[in-house]
């Protein structure tokens, strides 16, 4: 079985894919150049077959499409408990070695929505962590499914209290803010003038994000501007 699932991607190989994802992941895993859509299909039909403990115990984590692989199906089975779900996570997490492991995760984990206040207790745990990747975990789960008036608040000090100083947290921590300010701008930028302690990086590069995007106005991004500390 673990071997016919690395045989079936290989199949599905894009070495020009795989060229450009190996210069942007920024990790020395073996990267095999599935993408991400055909990634998607072929777990799904992965999923009509197997149980997800199955597919887990005889899936390989020799390449980096294995891995993800294992991240995509734990989102396909929306009968699991919560209990369920956060065994998969605290399982699935430790694999995660970069950036694009994580993101495509947490966008997977549409579970989330079913267990939106129990989940965001296992996400507090996560923001304690040292590592890096654990954080980011945390991070991109909020940006991805708890921008919304019950957890604003408490959003605005998880982002003024992220202390891991590693660059993929604080860009995904930028991100956050970003996402804050497109969502919620009155609030996030009565933060940035009153309230905001972070670094100085972190604070620039929120700014940079919400520029970027093309749901502010002008005149909000104008007013963005301004903050800007040099």
């Amino acid at each position: 079985m673990k071997n016919k699932i690395e045989k079936e991607l290989f199949k599905m190989a894009d070495e020009t894919y795989a060229e450009f994802h190996r210069g942007i992941v920024n990790d020395d895993i073996p990267i095999i150049g599935v993408r991400l859509p055909k990634l998607r299909e072929y777990a799904k039909s992965l999923s009509k077959k197997d149980t997800l403990e199955f597919l887990l115990e005889n899936i390989k984590e020799d390449y980096y499409e294995e891995i993800l692989l294992k991240g995509i199906l734990i989102g396909l089975y929306p009968k699991l408990s919560f209990e369920e779900v956060k065994k998969y996570i605290q399982y699935y997490v430790p694999k995660i070695r970069n950036w694009a492991l994580c993101d495509s995760f947490c966008s997977s984990l549409k579970i989330t929505k079913k267990y939106k206040s129990e989940i965001w207790k296992t996400i507090e745990g996560y923001l304690k962590s040292s590592k890096e990747f654990d954080v980011r975990f945390a991070l991109v789960m909020i940006l991805n499914y708890y921008i919304e008036d019950e957890y604003i608040k408490d959003i605005f000090k998880i982002i003024n209290h992220v202390t891991v100083d590693e660059y993929y947290t604080k860009m995904a921590n930028a991100w956050l803010i970003s996402y804050c300010f497109i969502k919620y701008y009155d609030e996030t930028l009565e933060f940035y003038q009153n309230n905001c302690q972070i670094d100085t990086w972190t604070y620039h590069k929120g700014i940079q994000k919400a520029i970027e995007s093309y749901r502010l106005t002008k005149e909000q991004k104008d007013e963005l501007k301004k903050l800007r500390k040099y």
